[in-house]
């Protein structure tokens, strides 16, 4: 696949506030895909400002979120939006992405939304594989490139289900596409290790 990342611009953050978001991806439905119980620690690998950061957090009354992203200005964002929220449960938040500070099989579950187009060509994939529990999940939520759209990136940039999954099983995942998302411009898919290290 010749594609280079596309990397999203800090100065537009206030893209992802817009109230419309929820009408084409809301919150509720992609937290839903998670299948959280509750007690799990999920990364919110590439959580930018926290839009799905702090709610996330308050379905985990007994886990932890560790929201990780590699612009000091989003994660900016995020620190006074989880001041606002008044979230006291547990988010740390991380200034890296491509090499995480934490230890090899610490996610029960991995949430990247919008991201997976950013890192084509990166390690951040295997870095996903590496965090992920051998038993955890991983889901890639991101701009579909085959519908068309006057929002998200341009679709040259982005990618389709079949050009994610791809993606994900050269990094070593097994793919399952989640069928009718009720996205009109996003895909999901979710995600395990194929060959899952033993702890």
């Amino acid at each position: 696949m010749n594609r280079r990342p596309h990397k999203f611009d800090p100065s537009r953050a206030e893209q992802l506030e817009r109230p419309e978001r929820q009408d084409f991806l809301p919150n509720d439905r992609v937290l839903d895909l998670l299948e959280l119980r509750g007690a799990e620690t999920v990364v919110d690998y590439g959580a930018g400002s926290g839009v799905l950061t702090v709610p996330l957090a308050r379905r985990l009354e007994r886990g932890m979120v560790r929201a990780v992203d590699e612009s000091p200005e989003m994660v900016e964002k995020l620190r006074e939006r989880i001041k606002e929220s008044g979230v006291r449960n547990g988010i740390n938040y991380l200034i890296e992405q491509n090499r995480v500070p934490l230890g090899d099989g610490v996610a029960d579950r991995i949430l990247t939304v919008n991201l997976l187009h950013e890192v084509i060509g990166e390690t951040a994939l295997a870095e996903m594989r590496r965090l992920l529990s051998p038993n955890g999940l991983l889901l890639v939520v991101d701009w579909r490139g085959d519908v068309e759209r006057e929002i998200g990136p341009p679709a040259n940039v982005s990618l389709s289900p079949a050009e994610a999954t791809e993606l994900l099983e050269a990094a070593g995942f097994s793919v399952t596409p989640v069928q009718d998302t009720g996205f009109p411009y996003h895909f999901a898919l979710l995600a395990r290790s194929a060959n899952p290290r033993t702890p």
